[in-house]
């Protein structure tokens, strides 16, 4: 599942700026694509027969939905107008570093060790190395986006914490369209706040980047990032952010005839590495409890026959 969001997510990114470059507005066009993407999970809510949750129950999702993927994606687009891409790979990569603190910070325990702690931070600075290779990333280049695109960042962390907390038993049908429908009244608040342009092309480039947002990347990638965040956590969920710079960088050699040198591809290495000791540390067996003192009976002594 990881890889397979991984690359549904990596791909989002170039099909998004190739409707943009096209005359799509970007809340526009993230607005449309997730009020689709709600008409759509009702859909399949309705025809999978699935049952209907409560007022409050859809209230809870809607609300979730504002933090994790409204909140994560109108600061992700307005942030990424103003940076590079590699910029905001670099910094959604720390998710999972934001998801361990935000589960300590509300009272749960992310379940890691010291390796597992160590595994995320080899994967961080592997995704630092990939983009500052591949585009020499500069950190601090707009402060007001890095400041944006972090907040995202830390939208989407913490949100799949509250999600694992709240939402043990999973999400249904149901509740992950209303998650779509908060997140699209935050980026149509978002669009409207923002004063336009409001234009969505009816261009080829422009419908095509619409329906693989909506289709793929918020239908079907959250159902899968709903599925890894009840089967395996929050962090572990969030590891998908080492792999989206990967199935960028391998879009741009495969399909743009772009080039990669010897440090993209330590870079990859490096997050590779990362991503395994993550993983050993997951299959380490805990340290066995020590078995409770038993309480042994003492014997009696015997009796003199004297008293």
């Amino acid at each position: 599942m990881l890889l397979v969001l991984g690359g549904l997510w990596g791909a989002t990114f170039p099909i998004a700026r190739w409707g943009i470059h096209e005359g799509a507005a970007p809340f526009t066009l993230l607005t449309f694509a997730l009020a689709l993407a709600t008409l759509v999970g009702v859909a399949l809510g309705v025809l999978s027969g699935a049952p209907w949750p409560s007022a409050r129950s859809l209230a809870s999702s809607a609300a979730l939905g504002g933090l994790l993927i409204g909140g994560n994606n109108v600061l992700l687009f307005w942030g990424v107008q103003f940076t590079t891409g590699g910029l905001a790979s670099v910094i959604y990569a720390t998710t999972p570093l934001i998801a361990v603190l935000g589960a300590l910070a509300l009272g749960a325990s992310s379940g890691l060790r010291a390796l597992g702690i160590g595994g995320l931070l080899v994967g961080f600075s592997g995704v630092l190395l990939l983009e500052i290779g591949a585009a020499g990333t500069t950190l601090l280049s707009n402060p007001v986006a890095f400041a944006a695109i972090l907040g995202g960042a830390a939208s989407q962390a913490v949100g799949t914490v509250l999600v694992s907390r709240y939402r043990p038993e999973g999400e249904g049908r149901y509740g992950q369209a209303a998650q779509f429908a908060g997140a699209a009244g935050l980026s149509g608040f978002a669009m409207i706040i923002v004063a336009g342009p409001y234009t969505l092309a009816e261009t080829l480039p422009t419908v095509s980047s619409l329906a693989y947002f909506a289709l793929f990347s918020v239908v079907a990638g959250y159902a899968i990032f709903f599925r890894m965040i009840h089967n395996a956590g929050a962090v572990s969920a969030n590891l998908v952010n080492y792999l989206i710079p990967i199935v960028a960088l391998l879009v741009g050699v495969t399909l743009l005839g772009e080039s990669a040198g010897w440090i993209e591809g330590v870079g990859l290495a490096i997050i590779l590495s990362g991503l395994a000791l993550f993983e050993l540390a997951g299959r380490r067996p805990s340290p066995r409890p020590r078995a409770p003192l038993r309480a042994v009976p003492m014997e009696a002594p015997p009796v003199s026959p004297d008293l």
